[in-house]
């Protein structure tokens, strides 16, 4: 049966909801609420990680008690930044600003190591209104802002103390056009001062279509990832699920990192996958992969065959590194198609092109 995007029509995208993804959100939850939006695989405390889940319903609830709080604090317009760690509570607070009508920010949480000096010129430019945070992150957030002037220190809301009875207050925010913004996505500062980009609803809606739409995403995919959010192709990725419905398991960075047979674990067929898997990495994580990500003698079976693409961008791509991925993971089902050398740039809210 050939692929057919529902956004797709005569060749134009086409929104008959809206641009907003909170819309999107709502529909999920009000048709599958009990299905599986969100999938956190914790490695903190256990080598084999932690199943965190969030299902439709609870995520629609979680982001309307955010909204609901800073529609309470924060004016229109006024920007909020987003000083999560790596978990679901990132997803809730960069939702619940979109769910607010404010721009969000996202940062990430000031213990990442090596990132402090980004964080402070990020912080100059936007000038935030609200920080959102977690329990766990609030006191190392509040004594990252002490290092700043009194009246540069915004309000900090952990979003797993804000109770989902908040949510009933929520004023629902669809006045959106081609104009509104959702999110600020700072660029790295490798070379310059951190530059914010505005994205706006209708931006954002329209490059993760124009991703599906170059994968072949349909509904009974699943996306995987470690990308930190604070990367446009992390976040991104991330927001594929609300346009699909397809659920979305990730990791953090240093999960990967120290173990990359985890990516290669989630990316591999799953006794309920109805479909296949999509996932995004920059060519370091290829050659990572193919050096330690292998399985050892015993391990369970890994059965690749049915990953559909893993978009590879954000850096220099090298053709030996794909060679060596593909040699490494080709016996275990891993077509060479799979791999898609992608451009992209934060300028363009994040995809340009892939092969296809």
């Amino acid at each position: 049966m050939p692929f057919h995007n529902p956004f797709i029509k005569d060749g134009r995208i086409v929104f008959p909801e809206g641009a907003s993804l909170v819309k999107h959100v709502e529909r999920w939850a009000k048709v599958r609420g009990d299905k599986l939006a969100y999938r956190f695989l914790d490695f903190s405390t256990e080598r084999d990680g932690e199943e965190k889940n969030l299902h439709w319903a609870d995520f629609s609830a979680r982001n309307r008690a955010i909204g609901a709080r800073l529609q309470q604090v924060t004016q229109p317009g006024e920007r909020v930044a987003i000083l999560c760690p790596q978990n679901l509570d990132y997803l809730v607070a960069f939702f619940g600003t979109l769910y607010s009508g404010r721009i969000a920010v996202p940062l990430f949480d000031p213990g990442e190591p090596g990132h402090v000096g980004r964080l402070h010129a990020v912080l100059d430019d936007c000038q935030p209104s609200a920080i959102l945070t977690t329990t766990e992150a609030a006191e190392g957030v509040r004594t990252f802002f002490r290092t700043r002037p009194a009246k540069e220190r915004p309000r900090v809301i952990a979003v797993d103390a804000v109770p989902d009875e908040v949510g009933s207050t929520w004023e629902h925010f669809d006045d959106v056009d081609e104009d509104t913004i959702a999110y600020l996505q700072y660029t790295s500062g490798s070379t310059r001062v951190p530059t914010g980009v505005q994205i706006t609803h209708l931006n954002l809606a329209t490059n993760v279509v124009q991703v599906i739409e170059a994968l072949e995403g349909e509904e009974g995919d699943r996306g995987v990832s470690w990308l930190p959010f604070f990367h446009d192709m992390g976040l991104i990725t991330a927001l594929l699920s609300p346009m699909i419905g397809h659920y979305f398991t990730f990791m953090t960075p240093a999960a990967f990192v120290r173990r990359p047979i985890r990516w290669m674990r989630e990316l591999a067929r799953h006794p309920d996958d109805t479909g296949g898997t999509i996932s995004v990495a920059p060519n370091f994580a290829f050659d990572h992969a193919a050096s330690r990500g292998l399985p050892k003698d015993g391990d369970e079976p890994l059965d690749l065959s049915n990953v559909k693409a893993i978009l590879n961008g954000s850096e220099p791509i090298s053709a030996a590194t794909v060679r060596r991925f593909n040699e490494a993971f080709g016996p275990y089902g891993f077509q060479p198609k799979a791999i898609k050398p992608s451009y992209g740039l934060a300028e363009a809210t994040l995809f340009v092109s892939t092969t296809p």
